[in-house]
């Protein structure tokens, strides 16, 4: 028997804890996407006041490392299937939208 989350388990699977642990990853990957607006955002900005090399050299890399691909991780795959219809929500049309726009110049609170 243990402990876990303010509740006891009496055995080693967990339903109450594993979607505990799925709405923190939903939490988590909103948290993900909410960021990535804003550094694009911020490289769009950043690049109009910079030198005109820098800044169309810094618009060639606006989406550059913005998230690690987690869709090969067990949990993450739980995640997916369980909130998000087996769609990966950090590879998707409508973020991608997005962030097309911002990069067009559009404000993350105008989208």
């Amino acid at each position: 028997m243990t402990y876990h989350n303010e509740h006891i388990c009496d055995d080693d699977y967990c339903l109450a804890c594993e979607t505990g642990y799925l709405w923190f990853i939903d939490s988590l990957v909103k948290d993900i996407k909410h960021l990535e607006l804003k550094i694009v955002y911020l490289r769009y900005t950043l690049s109009k006041h910079l030198p005109e090399y820098d800044g169309k050299m810094l618009m060639c890399d606006i989406f550059s490392d913005l998230s690690a691909p987690h869709w090969d991780h067990p949990i993450y795959q739980d995640y997916m299937n369980g909130f998000c219809d087996g769609v990966n929500p950090l590879d998707n049309g409508d973020l991608s939208k997005y962030l097309k726009k911002i990069k067009c110049g559009s404000e993350p609170s105008n989208l």
